[in-house]
């Protein structure tokens, strides 16, 4: 009998190391690494010119690839996307997230309820462009606005850009 239970204890022992071996290499190769929710960008058609007016309310939409533009002559505003995908270990959302954390160690102010993580750039360039960088899974979306002659934004601009910027992100989000 004794011997009935060494057999069935060094049959689960190697069953188990098989097992905790097989688990290591899928960790390893990046099985259970998250890949996020986008396999492809969006496009300007998640965009609405609804969703630009409290930056530019007579905007004409254009799209040059997956990239977006609104502009009403004076001011513009830029939409473009990057999407990341899982490396190895590290899921597209996390890679997403520490590419943020990057931007935003340099000079960048942290928005809330932005995304799930979103950042603004001011700049002293000319035209006093803006720009946000969000985080939605593992999509990075850059927002930035600009005066085309040169000035100053005009009032509500700065605002405008985070309304645009939170209503793509609840937008891609749902």
């Amino acid at each position: 009998m004794q011997r009935i239970w060494r057999i069935v204890l060094i049959s689960a022992a190697v069953v188990a190391a098989v097992a905790a071996t097989g688990l290591g290499m899928a960790y390893s190769l990046g099985a259970f690494a998250e890949p996020g929710r986008f396999g492809a960008v969006p496009g300007c058609s998640v965009l609405t010119p609804e969703m630009f007016a409290p930056v530019v309310t007579t905007a004409k939409v254009e799209a040059d690839g997956d990239n977006c533009t609104a502009s009403d002559g004076q001011v513009q505003v830029n939409v473009g996307y990057t999407l990341v995908r899982k490396q190895a270990r590290v899921g597209g959302p996390e890679l997403a997230g520490r590419y943020l954390d990057v931007v935003a160690g340099s000079g960048g102010e942290k928005l809330d309820g932005v995304g799930e993580q979103a950042i603004r750039q001011r700049t002293q360039a000319i035209g006093a462009p803006q720009v946000i960088s969000m985080r939605v899974s593992n999509l990075i979306v850059v927002l930035s606005v600009v005066n085309l002659g040169g000035g100053d934004l005009p009032p509500g601009a700065e605002g405008g850009l985070v309304k645009l910027a939170t209503a793509l992100g609840a937008r891609l989000g749902a």
